[in-house]
Formats: structure tokens, C-alpha cells, sequence
């Protein structure tokens, strides 16, 4: 897996410790990807949000086309 180096604020880095003293995360590196993985999702449901309102499709519209793909 590639490796990045950042600069985070000190408050954060200490929201980070303190996970990896409660047992949340293993270490830093896993914190720091699971946030940007929440990060991306996140993202990509702003973006899907955008487009669905940007095409005029409806959460109904969705819904009924998964339920006809499950069939």
C-alpha cells in the first residue's frame, strides 16, 4: 500500500491518541484510514445527492429500480 505524510492539527492528533488509548484503533495509520475512507463515502453520496437532483431522479424512483433488479 502507498504511504503519504501529513501534517495534522495538534487536536486531532490528540482525538487520535485518545482512540488508540481507548482501544478504537490498533494505531494511527488505521484512524487515519478509516477517516479517509468515511471521508470518500461521504463524498460520494454528496456527489450521487448532486446528480440524482441535477438528472430529476427521486429516492422513489431508486428505490423502485433496485427492487426491480432484485427480482
Amino acid at each position: 500500500m502507498p504511504k503519504i505524510v501529513a501534517q495534522i492539527p495538534d487536536d486531532i492528533y490528540r482525538n487520535i491518541n485518545e482512540e488508540i488509548k481507548l482501544g478504537i484503533f490498533s494505531d494511527a495509520s488505521e484512524a487515519v484510514v478509516s477517516a479517509l475512507k468515511k471521508a470518500y463515502a461521504r463524498k460520494s453520496r454528496t456527489f450521487l445527492k448532486w446528480l440524482m437532483k441535477k438528472e430529476g431522479i427521486t429516492e422513489v424512483e431508486i428505490l423502485k429500480e433496485f427492487e426491480r433488479i432484485r427480482r
